[in-house]
């Protein structure tokens, strides 16, 4: 079993600990771009003060499915139907090219803080 010398392991756990503050702060920026958009977008219209903090809930699942957009627009849809009680009808232009503009700018937001 390899075993770090006393300096080597300072230096590893320097690295790491570097490494988890640089991945907290990309993930917080992260999260503050995606409520920007969700703010912006405010789909139950309270008003930006009100907003910022009124979607924060959905950021992490939203991250998590901007990886496909197909899941990102079904749970946005859910999120807008099942959490939210907004109407959505994706055969309705005006809510498909809402969805399809809001769901453009959060992939292009998590593609590009990777």
């Amino acid at each position: 079993q390899y075993k770090l010398n006393d300096e080597k392991q300072h230096l590893y756990f320097d690295n790491l600990r570097y490494l988890s503050y640089k991945n907290v702060h990309i993930m917080n920026e992260l999260t503050n771009k995606v409520n920007d958009i969700l703010t912006k977008w405010d789909p139950i219209g309270v008003g930006r003060e009100m907003a910022m903090d009124e979607y924060k809930e959905y950021i992490p699942m939203i991250i998590h499915y901007a990886q496909d957009r197909q899941k990102l627009i079904n749970h946005l849809e859910k999120i807008l139907v099942d959490y939210m009680g907004l109407s959505y009808d994706p055969y309705n232009q005006r809510h498909f090219e809402e969805i399809q503009n809001i769901c453009d700018k959060l992939i292009e937001i998590c593609k590009n803080q990777k």
